[in-house]
């Protein structure tokens, strides 16, 4: 058999571990975290499944301290790493056609959260590692897979494991799309603070982690629900992408919005409840905090903050990510993803001096951008063995979400969605095509073959 037929082969198995990987329910949990389980039980677990895997298959296993772990395919030097996550991020499941942590295939498609970030793709690398070397049981070579548990919310795993463990010589991270990435914009986390009191908002809450665009957003208003059936009909009559409903009784009102999710690297593809709360408070129960968001940060390309900025990598892009208001202290956290141009110190400045009209306050966090040399073997034989398979398939890109490659060295982001497919990441009802689960191991084992080769 050729390899594409060994490929289709494997899928029953490669889809049953994804399905036995993406039971887990592996978002962190501070509640959970212990020593070697730095993350909370489910990542433990994930990790001790995958690590299990490796085991079975007879390969040598790492756990380092439960940050992370490896599975060393093959003898000898090292050849490439390939580095994949096994956290997930937070889900909610009423907004879900099926459970999210109970996989299920429906016309073509493995719903679930991981399936397509991360479990899935690091998986369907792993099955191709052993492909090759099924098919080259004298390479002198090995293949190190790498996979953490901190990637959505920072990566400090991998760093943690890149202390205790050798670098990477140089591999690819199945955590993006095709084609390969040879770009990756900066990061810069921002964490708006004010106090308030007064006024009929008596509580806010939406979104859960930054790095998702908020599908729910919920108010605790002063009056009973009667006082804003009208206005709140008239707005979503002008705003048909947002659902509400209203609940409470004589004194107060709980009011929740629902959005659309999607990943903080492209908000423009998702619905900010955030967002659409803040401009219908605007109109029935104006402040400084409905005034802030609606002004200031709705925006997603950063405009009504005036740091829209254009580079090399792309377009800067701002998510809302979480709102968290109890009556008194306000905290809003804002996801950047910004061009390598652009100076974080600066950029920080600019919001600092417009949120401080609200009377509100900022701290930041700045995360480095990657470029790779496009003309470098890596980038060039990653291409090649994608255009192997889909010929017309583009070039290689930028993009604005961050993965493992900033933390690895000589590593670039490739795979697995193809291109103008959207699995839902981040998103509810998260899935992987079959069809394109299979496209993507093939891939993977032509570009570890050409890889290998040196």
């Amino acid at each position: 058999m050729n390899y594409r037929q060994e490929v289709e082969a494997l899928q029953p198995q490669l889809i049953e571990d994804i399905k036995a990987l993406c039971a887990i329910n592996s978002v962190y949990d501070a509640n959970t975290v212990a020593e070697n389980r730095p993350f909370g039980k489910g990542c433990r677990k994930a990790l001790d499944a995958m690590l299990a895997l490796g085991r079975a298959d007879g390969f040598v296993t790492h756990d380092v301290d439960g940050y992370a772990g490896d599975i060393e395919i093959g003898d000898g030097e090292e050849g490439i790493c390939i580095l994949g996550h096994l956290d997930v991020v937070p889900v909610q499941a009423e907004n879900w056609q099926s459970p999210p942590f109970v996989p299920e295939i429906r016309e073509g498609k493995l719903y679930g959260r991981g399936t397509s970030d991360d479990k899935g793709p690091l998986l369907a690398a792993y099955h191709a590692a052993k492909l090759f070397y099924r098919k080259h049981p004298d390479c002198r070579k090995k293949i190190r897979v790498i996979f953490g548990c901190n990637e959505e919310r920072g990566s400090s795993c991998v760093r943690y494991y890149f202390e205790k463990m050798p670098a990477c010589r140089m591999g690819f991270t199945p955590d993006a799309e095709f084609p390969v990435i040879y770009g990756e914009k900066g990061t810069c986390s921002i964490v708006v603070r004010g106090n308030y009191r007064g006024g009929k908002l008596l509580a806010l809450h939406g979104g859960t982690v930054a790095n998702v665009v908020p599908q729910q957003c919920s108010a605790e208003l002063l009056g009973e629900p009667a006082e804003y059936e009208e206005s709140l009909n008239k707005f979503l009559t002008a705003h048909p992408e947002i659902r509400a409903e209203l609940k409470g009784q004589q004194t107060h009102t709980c009011l929740v919005m629902y959005g659309q999710a999607a990943h903080a690297s492209t908000p423009h593809l998702g619905v900010n409840a955030v967002a659409a709360m803040a401009a219908y408070l605007e109109k029935v129960c104006p402040g400084p905090i409905s005034a802030l968001i609606h002004r200031k940060l709705t925006d997603y390309t950063g405009a009504q903050l005036g740091i829209q900025a254009e580079g090399q990598l792309g377009a800067l892009t701002m998510n809302l990510g979480i709102a968290k208001y109890d009556g008194c202290k306000l905290e809003l956290t804002l996801d950047l993803r910004i061009p390598h141009e652009v100076e974080a110190d600066a950029l920080a400045e600019a919001v600092r001096m417009q949120v401080a009209e609200y009377g509100a306050v900022l701290e930041y966090q700045a995360g480095r951008a990657l470029i790779l040399d496009r003309e470098s073997k890596l980038i060039q034989v990653l291409d090649a063995a994608y255009r192997e398979i889909e010929p017309e398939g583009g070039e290689p890109q930028a993009i604005g979400g961050g993965t493992y490659a900033k933390a690895a060295t000589n590593c670039a982001a490739f795979g697995p969605a193809f291109p103008e497919e959207d699995t839902h990441i981040h998103d509810s009802n998260e899935y992987i095509s079959l069809t394109s689960l299979e496209k993507a191991t093939a891939i993977y084992y032509r570009a570890i073959e050409m890889l290998m080769a040196d």
